[in-house]
Formats: structure tokens, sequence, C-alpha cells
């Protein structure tokens, strides 16, 4: 058995996905600082900072001819994929990049990047279609490996260690794009291998996926759980853990290897909380943990490879819920403790 890919010190602890639902840059600053692991925020309802948008921009041409939209020339293609130079969104698509790192310094830092398989679904071309193809995936791949190697570049003058998360929503709706032929000659384990040779040698690799990632399955291959081990971030409110044995191995498996799960056990909307916070974590865990036990995950391997996470960003939650939840986030150690020892 492996030892996790998660540093000890982080277990139980919050794992910000990155959208916060605020409009001035610097509203997050202070309670994003006081987490055991800060985090290059979003600020989606800002239109430079959709997450979509603050990459794509990195690239001449785009929404030159409308909103997402990518129209390029073979010399702007060959600028993106024949160097291999770091790039760096601008603070005016990406503020908490540098508000975050001014006069700091950090033991842990999370930042996060649209996968290269998103990517291609969320533009499309002048013909209006989405730009999932070979070429495409591939200039998105190099785009996004460059990236990452910018953001490692940057963060690292005042970080030690660095959680680079690949955002990746949209692969579900690939995949079935790929099996009904509208994707050339790509394959989904040709994304998925790509995708994971972004992650640059000196990161802690995370993954988020918020889509239902219980059929995240081709064949005998599970996506989430059959590659590298990273930290897996799954949304656990809207897809209960409720899956077959040969599933369950799959996970267990990922976890003997190193691999880690950001259990997304938290509404991100205002509306899905009767109870404060903590007491609604507290509920949904023991909730989730009864139904990983019931589906033969081992609970003995995950106590010691889990975080605690919302189950997906908190763009469309209210300022004053993303303030509760990361100033109540310093109890969510103790909760997850107590919680999975009761299975244990």
């Amino acid at each position: 058995m492996k030892k996790p890919i998660l540093p000890e010190q982080l277990i139980g602890h919050f794992l910000g996905v990155g959208s916060v639902g605020e409009t001035d840059p610097k509203a997050p600053l202070a309670y994003v600082k006081s987490l055991r692991v800060p985090y290059a925020y979003e600020l989606p309802r800002l239109r430079e900072e959709d997450m979509i948008r603050r990459f794509a921009a990195l690239v001449d041409g785009f929404e030159d001819k409308g909103d997402f939209v990518m129209d390029i020339d073979m010399y702007v293609y060959r600028d993106i994929t024949e160097d291999d130079s770091p790039l760096l969104p601008d603070e005016a698509h990406a503020h908490s990049l540098y508000l975050m790192t001014q006069n700091a310094s950090y033991n842990l830092f999370k930042t996060q990047q649209p996968a290269p398989g998103t990517m291609c679904f969320s533009t499309r071309g002048i013909d209006g279609r989405q730009l999932v193809s070979r070429a495409m995936f591939h200039l998105y791949s190099s785009l996004m490996s460059r990236a990452a190697m910018g953001q490692m570049k940057h963060l690292s003058q005042c970080c030690k260690s660095i959680i680079l998360c690949q955002d990746d929503p949209a692969l579900g709706f690939v995949s079935k794009m790929l099996h009904e032929g509208k994707g050339e000659d790509l394959t989904l384990r040709q994304i998925v291998q790509s995708t994971e040779r972004v992650y640059p040698v000196n990161s802690i690799p995370a993954y988020h996926y918020c889509d239902d990632w219980r059929g995240l399955i081709e064949d005998d291959w599970y996506v989430l759980w059959d590659g590298q081990p990273r930290i897996n971030h799954i949304d656990l409110v809207s897809f209960k853990p409720e899956i077959e044995s040969d599933h369950a191995e799959r996970l267990n498996s990922f976890l003997e290897r190193g691999g880690s799960i950001a259990l997304g056990v938290l509404p991100n909307v205002d509306s899905g909380y009767s109870n404060p916070v903590v007491e609604t974590l507290r509920q949904n865990l023991e909730k989730t943990l009864q139904l990983l036990h019931d589906s033969g995950v081992d609970l003995g391997l995950l106590s010691d490879r889990a975080m605690i996470s919302t189950q997906c960003g908190l763009s469309s939650a209210s300022s004053s819920l993303c303030r509760e939840i990361h100033e109540k986030s310093k109890e969510f150690p103790t909760v997850f403790r107590k919680t999975i020892k009761s299975f244990i």
C-alpha cells in the first residue's frame, strides 16, 4: 500500500473548489487566506473571471467573433503548440493569483484550471460547433500545460507546496460526443491520458468532476479510479454514493495506490441549507459514509485519505454563505474524525 498523496495535516480539512459568490475581488481575501489550504479563487460574476475565458483569453483570436468563439489561424496554432514556455493569465482575468500572492507566504496553496477536454467542449468555432477534435484537443493540451507551468512558476515564489486541480465538468459530455462519432478519431482514453500529462511534476495533482461520477465508466475502465493517484473531488450531494461492488473495489484500489478524495458533501447554494453549516456537514457526512460503507468502500482507508468540500463551486452562493463555510471550516476536521470513527 502506497503512502497517501494527501498530506497528513490536511485530513478532514476544507478544499475550496474555486469559485465564490462575490463581485469584489478583494472581498474573499481574508476568509480564503485563513484556510489551512488557501486557494486562487474565481469570481464568475465578473465576465473576465469565467473559468474558460480566464485561460482561453491567452490565445490570440479568442472571442474576436463572439462569446467563447475561438477563431485562429495556423500561425497562432503553431505559436501555442510549438512553444513550451509558461503562460499566465493577466490580473484582469485572474485577480486572486495576484492579490493572494502579494506580500504572502504559504506552506501549501491550491490553484485550478480547466482540463483540455472541457476547454474543447466549452468553446466554439465560427460555425457554432464545439471544438472537440484531435487538432483542437492538441491545442488545448498545449495551452493548459503551459498555463500549469505558468501558475507553478508564479506561485512557487511564495508557496512551498502547490495543489494543482484540473476542473473537468464537461468530460461526460465529451465522452457522449465521442460515442456519437463527433470527435473525429479522438478517444476518451487519449483525452484522459493527455490530461494526466498536464500536471507539472512538482505539483500535488487534483481533479474536479461535478457531474454524475458514478457513470464515468467505459467498458471495464473506471475513469476516476483507474488512473494516476491524485485528489479526486466528487459531488456527493446530487449523486449519492450508491455503487456496485465492482465500483467499490476500484475505488478502494485507488485509495490503496495513494489516491485521495475530496468529499463534496456540502451544498453549494443557500437553498441547500435548513441548518447551520457545521450541522449540515455532520448530517450529510454521516449519510454519505453510511452509503459508502454499505457499498463496500473501505472507510478505514478513506479515514486518512479524505478532505471536505462543497458539491461544486460557490459561484451561485450568497456572500454570507461563502463566508460562513470558510470561517466554520476550522471545525471540519473534528467533525470528519468523529463521524468516520463511528464506522471503523
